[in-house]
Formats: C-alpha cells, structure tokens, sequence
C-alpha cells in the first residue's frame, strides 16, 4: 500500500484530470465501477463518500446491490472503506490523519454512463 501527502494527492489527481475536482475518477475495489466526483455529488453523497464508498451507496434504483460487491462485476455496488473489510489500496496522509481512498482511474476511462441523475437520491 502507498502513502501519499494530500499535497502530492492532489497533485496526481490534477495531473491526470486537470483542475476540475468534479472531473476527477476513481475506481471502486470491490466492483471495479469507474465513478467522476459529480456523479458522487449528483447521487446525493456528501464529500466524504468521494474515493471512499462506492457511488452505488446512493443511488435509489437498486443496480447498487450487496451481491455486486466483492465481485468485481463492474458494479456500482455498495461498498464502503469504512466497513469491517477496507479494500481502499491508496493511503493519503491528511495532516497526520491516515485515510484511505480509491485509486485513481486511467484517465482513459470515462465515468460510467449507466448513472442516471433523474434516479439518484
């Protein structure tokens, strides 16, 4: 597992999907689902679900389900870090606090187009 500082985090995120936050993608441990921040932020989660939780936590039309989890079955699932199992491979140092995240996706890859916002929570 790699420890990053927030500042070389941020750094890498920037680097590959430029200065937009929203932009950003990352991919779930467990389902493998591609998500962007906004399709975190149009489900309904809060900030801290980005990078954390699979954006499936949060959409209300039940494609989230526990069976896609743990089965890398391209999800989204309902993952999250902070269950009793933590998958997250990427540790970012925040101020002497450890927290763990999704790894950022190829920045090849685009989010999943399967997340509909009039669906979300």
């Amino acid at each position: 597992m790699e420890t990053l500082s927030h500042d070389a985090w941020l750094a890498e995120g920037r680097r590959l999907f430029g200065e937009d936050f929203l932009d950003w993608r990352f991919v779930c441990p467990s389902c493998g689902h591609v998500a962007a921040v906004r399709d975190w932020k149009t489900a309904g989660a809060s900030i801290d679900a980005v990078a954390f939780s699979c954006v499936g936590r949060w959409l209300d039309d039940h494609r989230a389900t526990a069976k896609a989890a743990f089965k890398n079955a391209g999800g989204p699932c309902d993952y999250t870090g902070g269950g009793l199992i933590k998958l997250n491979p990427v540790a970012v140092d925040l101020q002497g606090k450890i927290q763990h995240f999704f790894r950022f996706a190829d920045p090849s890859l685009e989010a999943k187009k399967e997340i509909d916002p009039c669906s979300a929570s």
